[in-house]
């Protein structure tokens, strides 16, 4: 646009969240009208009030009376009232306040764009389904709404004469039909206090995972023994003695959040949680074991299944990757003890052609070998490396596709997931369809593929 220049502020957002204490973000929350929006997003407001925190709601109804006052309900301007809303939502989170947004926007490509603002602004967004049928929406329609699309009174009423396209990946989602308000206010408050420590919890489990590692180097710097479990895996002292230092941290420390570790036996118990911890002490057992260095310490966290927090550590390099959601991707030295410095952030590149694909030290396949020589053309090397180190080095752009066909499980993926994510590339299962964690069954058993873009994927 000619003659506008941007202005760039004195006060970062990182030196808000120091001043305030607090991390802004967008908080979503879609669906038909009468669906529960506005009531559940007022209390949700109230509620983190109280606990002291910083935050504001946009209703989209206050909004067309005042800042959208000029905008009718055709598609066009339907587009115009949530790329406001976006953007003024963006603004509010990038000043360290957490911002409800109570608005239909039933459409897909509308909803993404206020996901793309909020990303440009660095900050996090969490799409919330508030998922009511039409048909309970109309039992509740107080003012007389739905009534009247019926008869043909109100055009473009969204459900009835104009569509609603519901999230088919929302961060949450809530059927008013089994449970409260209350009860659904408080799932979304639990989530951003959740979310407000992530920076404090990412910088101890970083100190956590150094500890974890020195444990780790002793047994290595020695001669072990390696025993075999039931599934064929070897298993060290240095796996066991690293999931007690890390395990007991998190049981003591975060007595709220359920644990899932390979080496720890899994009761099914942290199901009935949606936070859970999921723990690798020592990816990578079969480079421990040839003594090639290549393994890491893996400490995931998950919140209704989606990866937010994530440290990986690699003892013999003294390398850390860390991230959680809204915080971004780092990498340093383990000996530097400050966290979350600028300097450290890491990205995946922006390749879209002469790619870097790493594969795997000690998982061949002969349909990954297929599909690598199908796009040879397309593919600069392939590198080898064991643990999650394959994901870390896409994240901080020095690879950039990874496929993995075989089976792995979630302690194997998750504190990667989030490294990867938070540093802008792409983790699916094999089928597209997202990885989910803290489930019953703890295999990955679609395979999985990392792209440093979501156009980059290898057929």
């Amino acid at each position: 646009m000619q003659n506008i220049f941007r202005q760039n502020n004195l006060v970062s957002k990182q030196d808000r969240e120091q001043r305030f204490g607090t991390k802004g973000a967008v908080v979503w929350l879609t669906g038909l009208s009468g669906s529960g929006k506005s009531t559940i997003a007022v209390k949700a407001e109230k509620m983190l009030t109280e606990k002291g925190y910083r935050c504001y709601l946009l209703d989209g109804d206050n909004l067309r009376l005042g800042l959208n006052a000029d905008l009718g309900f055709s598609d066009a301007d339907r587009t115009e009232n949530i790329r406001r809303i976006s953007h003024v939502a963006a603004l509010f989170a990038h000043s360290g306040c957490v911002c409800f947004v109570s608005a239909i926007s039933p459409f897909a490509k509308d909803r993404e764009t206020a996901k793309q603002a909020a990303k440009k602004m660095d900050v996090a967004f969490f799409e919330i389904f508030i998922d009511t049928s039409v048909a309970e929406c109309i039992r509740r329609d107080t003012k007389g709404l739905y009534k009247k699309a019926i008869a043909g009174e109100i055009k473009d009423f969204t459900g009835i004469s104009s569509p609603y396209e519901a999230p088919t990946e929302p961060f949450l989602q809530i059927d008013t039909l089994s449970c409260t308000p209350d009860e659904a206010a408080t799932q979304l408050c639990d989530l951003l206090v959740l979310f407000e420590q992530l920076g404090t919890m990412c910088a101890e489990l970083c100190d956590v995972s150094i500890k974890a590692g020195e444990e780790i180097l002793d047994v290595y710097n020695s001669d072990f023994a390696v025993q075999t479990k039931e599934d064929k895996s070897p298993l060290t002292l240095a796996d066991l003695r690293s999931n007690k230092v890390i395990v007991d941290f998190l049981t003591s420390h975060y007595p709220a959040i359920s644990v899932l570790s390979e080496e720890t036996k899994d009761t099914g118990e942290r199901r009935k949680n949606p936070f859970c911890f999921v723990v690798d002490p020592l990816d990578g057992t079969k480079e421990f074991v040839k003594r090639n260095g290549e393994f890491t310490v893996n400490i995931g966290l998950c919140a209704y299944g989606k990866p937010i927090l994530g440290v990986v550590y690699a003892p013999v390099t003294n390398t850390l990757w860390y991230a959680g959601v809204g915080c971004g991707a780092f990498s340093q030295s383990s000996d530097k003890k400050k966290y979350f410095d600028e300097s450290n952030r890491i990205f995946v590149s922006d390749k879209t052609d002469g790619f870097i694909v790493m594969a795997s030290r000690s998982h061949a396949d002969e349909r990954l070998a297929k599909m690598l020589d199908n796009n040879k053309d397309r593919i600069e090397k392939s590198v080898s490396a064991g643990s999650s180190l394959k994901g870390c080095l896409i994240a901080e752009g020095k690879a950039d596709i990874y496929y993995r066909t075989g089976l792995t499980s979630e302690w194997d993926t998750c504190a990667m997931h989030c490294i990867v994510e938070q540093a802008g590339g792409v983790l699916r299962q094999l089928d597209h369809t997202p990885l989910l964690y803290n489930r019953e069954n703890t295999l990955n058993d679609k395979g999985f593929y990392i792209l440093n873009r979501p156009e980059n994927t290898l057929e």
